[in-house]
């Protein structure tokens, strides 16, 4: 076996080979187990994630070490981005390393207002608030220079506005610009609230009038002659029902057994016969007229039960929810009200009391 074994490999390697191969146990028909000659395959180890290479950049850009500049910072001040995502991918640079001035990346970024480098700082842990020797912030160096959407992006990380340098210098003492001087002081006042007479506490909104003709005979005044109560359609108004009795009125359902129509109201045709004290059989001779409908019992429980119109749950109560049985159901009619002994009154929703002219 050996021999076969050293047909396959280098002479070089054939000592090593030989050291590290067990002894193996060879089966009467001289073949190898295959329990025992099974070679492990190991998963080979995960390959690292590839590092960003260096850009050609970086190996032309000057770094004043004399002042403590790191490449990082000479990157933020010239807007090389993609030397910044080398220097903070492969943690060439402290994100936030200082010169001797107290200056870091951030500060170079926001003074020359590279937004996306500024973006890139933040994200990788920049200080936002971080203070230069002076007291100056990045957010300083954005207003002073101008930079508007800096002073966003900062603002929205969380930058602080109301710190000053350590001469007293405020952001709104450092503008240039009129739009810079607007948002601060708007940012300022919805800081700290808005006084009861400030004309922009409340936000103003010019609707579509704005974009009509100004001429008389083209504005159309829409609440000049709104549609009163006698305007309308006598079909479309509203009839009230009560129905009268003497005696306990019968629960009525409100169930939908047809997908072609609507729920409609429904008496239990048990309760009927028992208050009519007739058999089913006599009741469908007599009423031939009258429908009867049936549906199954854990239906008509899920639909009682999820019904806005019904209100006593306890007359649920002797129904089942997982019940097989079949119901009968009677529609509820104003001749089958009259045959229990009830009365319907209509009123219309334009009634004229009788004291009334």
């Amino acid at each position: 076996l050996y021999s076969r074994v050293n047909s396959l490999v280098s002479p070089g390697r054939e000592q090593c080979l030989l050291t590290h191969i067990p002894a193996l146990r060879l089966s009467p028909n001289g073949r190898v187990p295959p329990t025992e000659g099974a070679v492990t395959h190991r998963t080979p180890p995960a390959e690292p994630p590839a590092l960003r290479p260096i850009p050609p950049e970086a190996r032309r850009l000057i770094v004043n070490k004399n002042a403590g500049e790191t490449l990082l910072q000479r990157a933020a001040r010239l807007g090389y981005e993609e030397v910044v995502l080398y220097c903070l991918e492969n943690k060439v640079c402290e994100v936030n390393h200082r010169d001797y001035a107290g200056y870091c990346a951030l500060h170079e970024a926001c003074a020359r207002g590279w937004l996306n480098i500024v973006q890139h700082l933040l994200d990788y842990g920049a200080d936002i608030n971080c203070s230069a020797q002076d007291g100056t912030r990045p957010i300083h160096d954005a207003v002073e220079n101008d930079h508007l959407d800096v002073v966003r992006v900062l603002l929205s990380y969380g930058a602080d506005p109301t710190l000053a340098t350590y001469s007293g210098r405020g952001l709104l003492k450092m503008t240039h610009s009129e739009s810079m001087e607007r948002f601060l002081t708007d940012y300022f006042a919805d800081l700290q609230g808005r006084s009861d007479d400030d004309p922009e506490l409340c936000w103003e909104f010019y609707g579509s009038a704005v974009c009509e003709s100004t001429d008389e005979c083209g504005v159309y005044d829409i609440l000049a002659d709104p549609p009163g109560p006698d305007d309308g359609d006598d079909d479309k108004r509203e009839v009230f029902e009560f129905e009268f009795s003497d005696r306990p009125l019968l629960p009525c359902y409100n169930i939908q057994v047809s997908l072609s129509q609507g729920p409609r109201n429904w008496l239990l045709l048990s309760d009927v016969l028992r208050r009519l004290r007739m058999s089913a059989r006599g009741f469908r001779q007599t009423f031939p007229h009258m429908e009867v409908v049936t549906v199954a019992e854990a239906e008509f429980y899920r639909q009682a039960s999820l019904s806005q119109l019904f209100s006593c749950p306890e007359e649920l109560e002797g129904f089942h929810s997982d019940s097989k049985e079949l119901l009968d159901l009677v529609e509820d009619s104003a001749e089958l009200a009259a045959l229990l002994g009830s009365s319907l009154e209509c009123l219309d929703d334009r009634w004229d009391h009788p004291g009334t002219s």
